[in-house]
C-alpha cells in the first residue's frame, strides 16, 4: 500500500491510543458505579484515576482533531459516495462525543465540589457545588458514553465491511509495512522514457 493510501504515522498512533484510552475509560467508568462507597478511599481512587486519564482523552482528542483538519485522510476509491457519507457523518459524531464525554465529566466534577485531582494533583478550583448542573452534566456524560459505544461499534463494523471487500480498509490505519517488493519497487530507478 502506497504512503498516500494510508494515514500518516502520526494519525495512526494518535488513533489507536485514543481507541484504546477510550475502551479503558468507558469500560472503568462503569464499572466503578459498582464500587462501594464506604469504606471511601478505593471509590475515590478510582474516580480520580478516571478523570485523569479523561482529562488527558480530552487533550489527545483536540491533537488528534487538530492533526486531522491539517492532514485530511487518504482517499477511499471505489466505495459508494452514500458509505462515505455515511462514514463522515459517524466520525463527525465520534468526534463530538470523544469531546463531550471528557468534557462533560470534567464540568461535573468541577460543580460536584469535590476537588478534581490530576494523578494527585490538586487542580485549582473554579467552580462551586451546583447539583442541578453536576447532574445534568452527568446525563450528558453517560449519554456520550452509549453515543461513543453505539459510534464505536459501527465505525468497526465499517472497517471489517470494507476490509473484506478487498478495499484496504484495516492497511489504511494500520502497523503493517509494506512488503519487501513494494518497498523494492519504491527505490527502484524509474524505467527509461523513450
Amino acid at each position: 500500500m502506497q504512503s498516500a493510501d494510508r494515514y500518516t504515522r502520526t494519525a495512526i498512533v494518535l488513533h489507536w491510543v485514543i481507541a484504546a484510552l477510550l475502551l479503558v475509560e468507558v469500560a472503568q467508568g462503569w464499572l466503578m458505579q459498582e464500587i462501594p462507597k464506604q469504606p471511601p478511599g478505593l471509590r475515590a481512587e478510582q474516580f480520580n484515576l478516571h478523570k485523569s486519564f479523561g482529562l488527558v482523552l480530552l487533550a489527545l482528542v483536540l491533537v488528534r482533531l487538530g492533526w486531522r483538519l491539517l492532514h485530511p485522510p487518504p482517499p477511499m476509491p471505489g466505495v459508494a459516495r452514500w458509505q462515505l457519507r455515511l462514514a463522515k457523518t459517524n466520525h463527525a459524531i465520534l468526534y463530538l462525543a470523544m469531546f463531550v464525554l471528557p468534557l462533560s465529566g470534567y464540568l461535573g466534577s468541577v460543580f460536584s465540589g469535590y476537588p478534581i485531582k490530576w494523578f494527585g494533583v490538586a487542580l485549582p478550583m473554579w467552580g462551586a457545588a451546583n447539583p442541578a448542573v453536576k447532574d445534568l452534566m452527568s446525563t450528558v456524560h453517560l449519554i456520550a458514553s452509549w453515543v461513543i459505544v453505539a459510534s464505536t461499534a459501527l465505525h468497526i463494523a465499517g472497517a471489517f465491511k470494507h476490509e473484506l471487500a478487498g478495499e484496504g480498509a484495516l492497511a489504511r490505519m494500520g502497523w503493517r509495512r509494506r512488503s519487501r517488493s513494494a518497498r523494492g519497487a519504491a527505490l527502484a530507478p524509474p524505467p527509461p522514457v523513450g
